[in-house]
């Protein structure tokens, strides 16, 4: 985002009377620039590798054309053979989406440090140094809980005592609930990858996993500050 909208986000979140939630797939905004009170920031982390593959997978679905196609009616359809094309094969032949090069400027959500680095033009660039640091700075500096998707458990548990007035009873909500939130957003189109091809795109998301063990490594120590295994 502009620096302008920047300022109209942050004052628009601003406005909103208690208890207001906003959720939105926006980058970290420093609500402070504008002289404004920041908000509790809370989100949710995955594996970066099975994120990327989950979203090569997430815009070749059929129902994913027909909502932009809804949204965008000029918009074009894709080539049936990049429809068709698999993950493996992108990685294998070096195709261009599927090369995740330092540096790179990606428009594929190729990147969770982007999205913790904020607004700032060194937060672009794909597994940078300086994207990381700032990342990692942000969510300690900023962030109530980072969750893990992989770690749903800690995750709802963390949220409950660290945000209890938005989370209070949310391991009972989400496990009452689980058999429809469970269907939410499921991919029946996405088939299984290869280890050895997600081993060859780990080698280039060195920076990447290190944010992502940064924050299961928090949320882990959030936990245990928790004490519940002590508690009658």
């Amino acid at each position: 985002m502009s620096y302008n909208e920047e300022g109209k986000l942050s004052k628009l979140v601003n406005s909103f009377q208690p208890s207001s939630v906003y959720v939105k797939h926006v980058c970290f905004t420093n609500f402070t620039k504008f002289n404004l009170d920041m908000p509790i920031y809370v989100n949710m982390v995955r594996d970066p590798v099975e994120r990327v593959i989950s979203w090569y997978y997430y815009v070749r679905a059929p129902w994913y054309f027909v909502e932009r196609k809804r949204a965008f009616p000029d918009l074009p359809l894709p080539n049936p053979n990049w429809l068709k094309k698999d993950y493996d094969t992108c990685v294998r032949r070096g195709d261009k989406e599927c090369r995740y090069q330092d540096g790179d400027e990606r428009d594929d959500f190729g990147q969770l440090t982007e999205f913790f680095c904020g607004q700032d033009d060194d937060c672009t660039g794909f597994n940078t140094e300086v994207a990381m640091r700032k990342a990692k700075e942000n969510v300690e500096k900023h962030y109530a809980v980072v969750g893990v998707l992989e770690e749903l458990n800690k995750t709802l548990t963390v949220l409950e005592h660290y945000v209890p007035r938005f989370f209070k009873g949310a391991k009972d909500v989400y496990y009452n609930e689980v058999q429809i939130f469970s269907k939410i957003n499921r991919n029946i189109y996405k088939p299984s990858v290869a280890e050895a091809t997600k081993d060859i795109v780990r080698k280039n998301f060195t920076r990447e996993l290190e944010f992502f063990d940064f924050c299961k490594q928090r949320l882990h120590k959030q936990y245990l500050a928790l004490n519940l295994d002590k508690k009658p």
